[in-house]
């Protein structure tokens, strides 16, 4: 019995030292002015936490960062904006006008051209005068003299015109939760794809397919259809990395069960899916390989990309325009988007990580909700 009391009395001594021990160690640092990064002020506080430590072992930390969970996209969809720019959609009077369908048109007499009004604008001050053109073409730029046409006091270039562009895309990702969404992968660009258009709104509509043209070397295919008079939402940003926005109503891609968003590093060579709207208007699942991944990448060519499912070859040679945009799945995580595809060999392509993707849709002022 006594040796048991002498046990718990050296145990409790030596309790007693470790505390005052601990606390000379901070009255030594706050004398000093040395201090841990990050540590408060609170004295005591610090000091039992100390000896908690010391004798119960260090608290587990918590967990950084939840994983963000989003809902796979890979539905076709339309895209209209405004805002950017004019162009030719239809040469009226073909009979020697200068101008030929697609032509954007970037300035007239060296002003700026931004939207139809500037356009209107320009035709009413010439006075039916001689304006010169400067409109892009392809990825040239061409310059013309244009006489203006007087038809019922107006004047006429004899040419129909588009102020935006539109398009068809795949979404890659929606958040049921927000109702927010991102696709293409890759900005709207110019015919010259060197830079971004302008928008000052944009809308989403629902898309009819009608099928794929087959991509075969050097003829990049595309997807056929028409977009519909239905609007399904609004984008508020066109950047590098993709179109944002927010729907009206949920996409069949939100019947999908949201999974994990990988991150950049978690990308590895190998096999993956993408999932994308071909036949029939209804999204499937296809087998690709990405290889060559640039892990310090920031733009829309992260990764290279293979078709290797013989069902999508077969419909559509490989990566056609329109899928840019569709999601790929990689060990249950969506790892990010189709964007490009090789001129030369349409089975294979780019990928953009959906790290990437976000990062530029948080970087954007969004609308606030009404």
């Amino acid at each position: 019995m006594k040796n048991n009391r002498s046990k718990i009395k050296s145990t409790l001594s030596l309790i007693f030292i470790l505390c005052l021990l601990s606390a000379f160690i901070l009255s030594a640092d706050a004398a000093t002015g040395s201090r841990s990064a990050g540590h408060q002020d609170d004295g005591g506080i610090e000091v039992g936490s100390r000896f908690h430590e010391l004798i119960f072992g260090k608290k587990e930390e918590k967990k950084a960062e939840e994983d963000i969970y989003l809902c796979p996209g890979g539905d076709a969809f339309g895209v209209k904006i405004r805002g950017g720019g004019v162009s030719v959609s239809k040469v009226i009077d073909e009979g020697g006008s200068p101008f030929r369908e697609g032509d954007f048109i970037k300035s007239i007499d060296g002003q700026p051209i931004d939207s139809i009004d500037d356009v209107k604008e320009a035709l009413k001050y010439s006075g039916g005068k001689e304006l010169t053109f400067t409109v892009l073409r392809g990825r040239s730029s061409e310059s013309f003299s244009v006489t203006p046409r007087v038809c019922a006091d107006e004047y006429h270039l004899g040419v129909i015109l588009k102020d935006g562009a539109t398009g068809i895309g795949t979404i890659t990702y929606y958040d049921p939760k927000t109702r927010e969404f991102g696709g293409l992968g890759h900005g709207i660009s110019y015919s010259d794809g060197k830079e971004l258009r302008g928008m000052s709104e944009g809308t989403v509509t629902g898309v009819i397919l009608a099928g794929a043209t087959r991509g075969k070397p050097n003829q990049p295919g595309e997807l056929r259809g028409v977009l519909t008079e239905s609007k399904l939402g609004d984008l508020y940003a066109n950047t590098e990395c993709g179109v944002f926005g927010t729907l009206d109503c949920n996409l069949e891609c939100t019947s999908e069960i949201p999974i994990p968003i990988a991150k950049r590093n978690e990308v590895a060579p190998g096999e993956a899916t993408i999932l994308t709207t071909v036949k029939s208007g209804k999204r499937a699942s296809y087998k690709i390989e990405i290889d060559d991944i640039n892990y310090s990448s920031e733009s829309t060519k992260s990764f290279k990309i293979r078709v290797t499912d013989d069902a999508l070859i077969a419909l559509t040679g490989g990566i056609v325009r329109g899928m840019s945009g569709s999601p790929i799945i990689q060990d249950g995580k969506l790892v990010g988007a189709v964007t490009h595809v090789m001129v030369a060999n349409p089975t294979e392509g780019y990928g953009i990580f959906i790290e990437n993707m976000l990062n530029a849709a948080q970087g954007q002022s969004q609308p606030e909700a009404a």
